[in-house]
Formats: structure tokens, C-alpha cells, sequence
């Protein structure tokens, strides 16, 4: 059998074995808020984790985990411009020979360590007073829309590993887009 057998082959049993369900991310708090001219996000995000990125996680493989924020006037046409669209990263990587779960932000590089995982996916979820934009770029009386969506980035896992998450419905991690709207 040649390589295309055995790639067909690899699909059938990927896509014909009952892997373990996806769990979802969820957002479960956005919202925006004006202070001293400047509107600032709060996030909450419940990251729950299928059993095969858990188990990736406990044996040091870290997570990266990226949150996109989309602000946009409300009703906007699809080729106007968003006001803002950026993506927070954060790693979480488990330390075996320590015990302990560090959580990274990717774009300052600070870190935080915790005992337990739990702990860690908490603080992971929590996200408070991200500068979205200057107040006096939003027109008085005009409705916005601010956008979140978490989810897990696939490319940032170690090389061998892609091929099977992208194949798996259990490394597919996201969460819904989060509403929250805006009036200045």
C-alpha cells in the first residue's frame, strides 16, 4: 500500500473513531467601559480544555491562547474599516519538575505561577482594562460594536503535533464571538 493508502487509511479511522468531544470556551463577561477619555474592556473567559490538550498540557506542551477583539461601528458596511482589531496572546505552560502552571502575556511578556490548573485557567480567563480607544474617536449619538472570541491557536503547538490537531475535532478549541455594545 502506498502513502496515499495510508493517509486515506489515517482519515477513515480519525474521522470514523469516536474521539472525546471538544469542550467549548466561553465567554461569559464583556464589557467596555469610559475612563479619563480612554474606553477600557473587562473579559471573562471559562477555558475549558478537551481531554487531549489537557493531557498535551500536563506533559509540557504549551497552549497558546489568542483573543480576538473587533470594535466596529454598528451597522457598518463590510469594506469600512474596523476601529479596532487586535489579538491578545497568552501561553500557558505546565512545569513538571516544579509543580507549577505559568501563564504568559505574550504581548508584555509578564508572567504569573500557580499551584494548581485551575488557578491557572482562571487567571488565564480574566482579562481587565484593556485600552480599546480614545473616547474621542467615537462619534456622540453613533452605536458600536465591540467583538471577543477566544480559542486555542493551533499553529503555535510544536510541529509533530499540528497534522493530528487539525485533524481532530478535540484540538479545535474556540468560543463564540461575545457581543457588547457601545454608545458614546
Amino acid at each position: 500500500m502506498g502513502w496515499a493508502g495510508w493517509l486515506c487509511l489515517l482519515l477513515v479511522a480519525l474521522t470514523t473513531s469516536s474521539p472525546a468531544v471538544a469542550k467549548a470556551f466561553e465567554v461569559e463577561g464583556l464589557t467596555a467601559r469610559e475612563v479619563e477619555g480612554v474606553y477600557l474592556m473587562d473579559a471573562t473567559i471559562l477555558y475549558q480544555f478537551s481531554d487531549e490538550a489537557l493531557e498535551a498540557l500536563e506533559s509540557g506542551v504549551p497552549l497558546t491562547l489568542e483573543v480576538h477583539i473587533q470594535l466596529r461601528r454598528e451597522g457598518a458596511w463590510i469594506w469600512e474599516a474596523d476601529l479596532l482589531d487586535a489579538r491578545l496572546r497568552y501561553r500557558i505552560l505546565h512545569q513538571a519538575l516544579h509543580g507549577l502552571y505559568q501563564v504568559t502575556d505574550l504581548s508584555n511578556g509578564t508572567q504569573q505561577y500557580f499551584a494548581t490548573r485551575k488557578a491557572a485557567f482562571t487567571a488565564l480567563g480574566r482579562i481587565q482594562d484593556v485600552q480599546l480607544i480614545q473616547a474621542e474617536k467615537l462619534q456622540s449619538g453613533e452605536r458600536y460594536k465591540l467583538s471577543l472570541r477566544s480559542s486555542l491557536d493551533i499553529e503555535a503547538l510544536p510541529l509533530p503535533l499540528r497534522p493530528l490537531a487539525y485533524l481532530s475535532p478535540a484540538w479545535n478549541l474556540s468560543s463564540e464571538w461575545s457581543i457588547w455594545r457601545l454608545q458614546p
